[in-house]
């Protein structure tokens, strides 16, 4: 059964190596899953090659836009994704992704499913995070058929790369266990709560669409700030909070 994630999980991003141990690497053999019509320079590979300028580009996204990687005979824990959009058309983005595992490449378990908010910037990556505690020898991930602009039919994703928990990781990265907003929901009157060491620049409220909403200045902030989103309409929005080293990106839902 899938565990269907939508907005429940955290999404993270982390600009140190040290923070993060990546499964896929170029050598491994990929597959693609599905039917993908991809034009010549843009077929499945391009996705875990590691270069954010090449791209899977995939002009029929009916059956879905879906890979299957071989670890090479290692098993590893996968706890998060990570997707680049690629260079242009920014409607060509997925919205949705499910992630599945394998120790056979035969029987798959679906591992987590979310939904990925749309955003204007390209080359930029988001990473998604999710409960895991089981290692697989196969990966598949799959992109159902639902682009971002919802007329095209085509998807399109520059990189996309699994992650392996590190327990080593700082207290200084933001990260769930130090970083909570609550109330949440709420009618657009909440606080921000840090317990790390890392020094808060800003958080920047972007709408469902992308679309931005307000700056928040967190250069003073000292273990809580209220904020307070005014004249904004009831729904789901997304709060980036940064830092000079990484940034969460946290969903809040105002009544």
């Amino acid at each position: 059964m899938k565990k269907e994630l939508l907005f429940i999980f955290v999404l993270l991003i982390f600009y140190n190596s040290k923070a993060q141990t990546p499964i896929f690497n170029p050598s491994m053999t990929i597959v693609e899953y599905n039917v993908l019509n991809s034009p010549s320079g843009e077929e499945v590979d391009k996705i875990i090659d590691g270069d954010i300028n090449t791209k899977l580009l995939d002009f029929d996204e009916t059956d879905g836009t879906g890979f299957t990687v071989d670890l090479g005979g290692t098993s590893r824990i996968a706890t998060s994704i990570e997707i680049t959009t690629a260079n242009d058309a920014e409607g060509r983005d997925p919205q949705d992704f499910e992630v599945l595992g394998s120790n056979d490449g035969t029987n798959f378990t679906s591992i987590a499913s979310g939904v990925i908010p749309c955003i204007s910037t390209r080359f930029f990556k988001r990473t998604l995070t999710f409960t895991n505690s089981t290692s697989y020898s196969y990966y598949r991930i799959n992109f159902s058929d639902n682009e971002c602009n919802n007329v095209e039919g085509i998807i399109q994703v520059a990189e996309v790369q699994l992650i392996e928990p590190n327990l080593n990781i700082s207290e200084n990265y933001l990260s769930d266990n130090n970083l909570k907003i609550h109330p949440n929901p709420s009618r657009g009157n909440f606080k921000i709560n840090y317990s790390g060491n890392e020094k808060l620049l800003s958080a920047r409220v972007y709408n469902l669409t992308g679309k931005f909403i307000k700056n928040i200045d967190m250069s003073n902030f000292s273990e809580q700030q209220n904020i307070y989103l005014k004249n904004v309409t009831s729904g789901v929005y997304f709060i980036h909070i940064t830092s000079s080293n990484s940034t969460v990106i946290k969903k809040i839902v105002i009544l």
